[in-house]
């Protein structure tokens, strides 16, 4: 699908408009259905998403951007504090190996 450009000359303008019809015209009701669900599924699962209010689409996208990287954030801290405790528990290890052999 093409933007139409304002400045171009209204003869292809209608072209690119009647373009545009007919990929609209090839969209059928199910694959709107489908898309819809989807989006009513991404509000049930994201929970920053208020449920009593009504959300746009866009609105839900942002959303869900927001929360997947949140969810990144929150494993990239995990994985930190996983590796942190390894380093620690390897160090007081070590720390005890030597006091127990002397």
């Amino acid at each position: 699908m093409r933007a139409v450009s304002p400045v171009r000359a209204v003869r292809s303008c209608r072209r690119a408009v009647c373009c545009v019809s007919e990929q609209s015209r090839s969209i059928s009701r199910t694959e709107l259905c489908d898309m819809n669900d989807c989006y009513s599924r991404l509000k049930a699962l994201v929970p920053s998403i208020p449920r009593n209010k009504s959300v746009s689409q866009v609105e839900i996208l942002q959303h869900v951007i927001d929360y997947i990287c949140d969810l990144q954030i929150a494993l990239e801290a995990e994985d930190a504090l996983r590796t942190l405790q390894a380093s620690d528990l390897k160090r007081n290890f070590s720390t005890e190996e030597k006091h127990f052999c002397h």
